[in-house]
């Protein structure tokens, strides 16, 4: 019988984190007109919709990460 796996914690825990800045700048993309990494000042819906996969990719990343076989 072998002993069961706990996954890649602190692997996890950075990708939650990363996660949150990625949906945090994707809201921030929608909310503010910015010209902030972009240009000019607008609404940048891709530069959230980008952000919000990115988001999405982490959480993801986080999920397989804390499950892993080591």
């Amino acid at each position: 019988m072998q002993a069961q796996s706990h996954g890649n914690k602190p692997l996890a825990i950075l990708l939650i984190a990363l996660g949150i800045v990625f949906a945090v700048g994707a809201v921030f993309y929608v909310s503010v007109k910015t010209s902030f990494l972009a240009s000019g000042d607008a609404h940048h819906y891709k530069h959230a919709i980008a952000a919000a996969a990115l988001a999405l990719a982490c959480f993801v990343g986080a999920n397989f990460a804390r499950r892993a076989a080591a």
